[in-house]
């Protein structure tokens, strides 16, 4: 086989195109720029997609199309949180037990049974301040002149003349009726040099041991034995709180008891209504 004829060798006059430096680096650059200003399109500050997001679908695949909103589609609408107005709530909690000064008087089978026969209400009427009277003998002035509020009375009646009477008095606050309190064991104190009677015979305050708040009492006998006038009497004093009540029990000297005071009773059971 024989190759054909070549011509003669022609020396390299003809020039060889040859790639610039400077014309590749300038389409490298060009190439860089327009894939940065591709990678730019969001809004600034626009959140990275997350790697969990589900990829979207193609136009070929089946079911619906996921979407995503896109960066200039508003924010979804959010209800803001409910602002305070300035006032506080509490919990509701049980209203505190109000009383009226009625609910702190002792009813007739309340009141300690003195003798063979029951107690009797006689009368229950709120105190006049201007006419209101003491109880007992030792009592200068009615509560309303130490600092008394408003006060009630209620007046028993029992057999072979025995009576008894309690007044429930409220006074601005617990302070007031502590020296009114007060009050009252210092008109104990004198009580024999101020009665009118030819003998008068009035015995130590002794505490009362009571459910609520303070209680006392003191027996005291008097009136003109000649004449038989004599009365034997119990008195009971209770505070609590801003209430404080008097409780007077009085017959006949043959009919008081001799061994037990009915009026230390009735304090203990009146100490229970509060």
């Amino acid at each position: 086989m024989s190759l054909p004829a070549l011509g003669p060798l022609r020396p390299y006059d003809e020039r060889v195109p040859r790639v610039r430096m400077p014309s590749l680096l300038a389409l490298t650059l060009a190439t860089t720029v327009l894939l940065a200003g591709c990678a730019t399109d969001d809004e600034p500050g626009a959140a990275p997609a997350r790697p969990d997001a589900p990829a979207a679908t193609s136009p070929g695949a089946t079911g619906t199309p996921a979407t995503s909103p896109s960066p200039s589609d508003p924010p979804p609408a959010t209800t803001p949180p409910r602002r305070p107005h300035g006032r506080k709530t509490g919990v509701l909690g049980p209203r505190p037990r109000t009383q009226s000064v009625d609910a702190h008087l002792l009813a007739a089978d309340r009141m300690p049974a003195v003798g063979d026969g029951p107690w009797t209400v006689a009368s229950t009427s709120p105190e006049d301040p201007s006419a209101a009277e003491a109880v007992g003998a030792c009592q200068k002035t009615a509560l309303s002149t130490i600092g008394a509020m408003s006060s009630v009375r209620r007046t028993f009646t029992g057999p072979h003349g025995i009576t008894a009477t309690q007044v429930v008095a409220v006074f601005p606050d617990s302070r007031s009726a502590w020296r009114a309190h007060g009050v009252l064991a210092a008109w104990r104190d004198d009580c024999e040099q101020r009665l009118d009677f030819p003998r008068a015979v009035v015995g130590p305050l002794q505490p009362v041991r009571v459910h609520a708040g303070t209680g006392d009492s003191y027996l005291a006998a008097y009136g003109r034995k000649a004449r038989g006038e004599m009365r034997s009497a119990g008195l009971g004093i209770l505070r609590t709180g801003s209430y404080l009540t008097v409780v007077e029990i009085t017959a006949g000297p043959d009919a008081y008891p001799d061994g037990w005071d009915p009026a230390r009773v009735a304090v203990r059971r009146i100490s229970r209504t509060f």
